[in-house]
């Protein structure tokens, strides 16, 4: 294997349960961001020889795995048009909520504008830098910092005390 090669998979290794939890939260559905994450891997692996600076492997990882979360739920959008609802219960608990309910913050996410949502994942539970949150969601800082001011003043309307 050469040298990129090895650092995508370190890359991937590392960093997969950071990008799981932001898919998880922007699809809320486990089993979906396990497919979400080990799709966008193989993009970003498949396309690897375009990839000018390898040092910026990580940044399309993230925006791979966040275009795939917006693919999938465009396709459940179309699909609740045309199927009926199924209640499905998700059978693996994780620690995306860090000591709130899980479903309580699925449901507050999901009330959100895309882009605040995508912005509060990226941040807040990414961990990642205004900086870094901008290039993953292809805007501005300033854009950030209004998806994630508005995105937390509606949380925490929507979440009252439980926060």
């Amino acid at each position: 294997m050469d040298e990129l090669t090895n650092k995508l998979t370190d890359l991937y290794q590392e960093h997969y349960a950071q990008l799981l939890r932001i898919a998880v939260l922007l699809v809320d559905d486990r089993a979906s961001a396990e497919d979400i994450v080990q799709d966008a891997y193989l993009r970003v692996f498949d396309s690897r020889t375009r990839l000018r600076d390898p040092d910026k492997a990580l940044a399309f990882l993230r925006q791979a795995v966040l275009n795939r979360a917006r693919s999938t739920l465009r396709r459940r959008l179309v699909a609740r048009k045309y199927l009926p609802k199924l209640a499905v219960a998700d059978s693996h608990p994780d620690d995306t909520g860090r000591g709130l309910d899980r479903a309580v913050l699925a449901q507050a996410l999901a009330r959100l504008p895309r882009r605040q949502r995508e912005a509060i994942v990226l941040r807040y539970y990414a961990d990642l830098s205004e900086l870094r949150t901008a290039e993953v969601m292809g805007c501005s800082q300033g854009s950030v910092k209004s998806y994630c001011s508005r995105g937390v003043a509606r949380l925490s309307e929507l979440l009252g005390e439980r926060v």
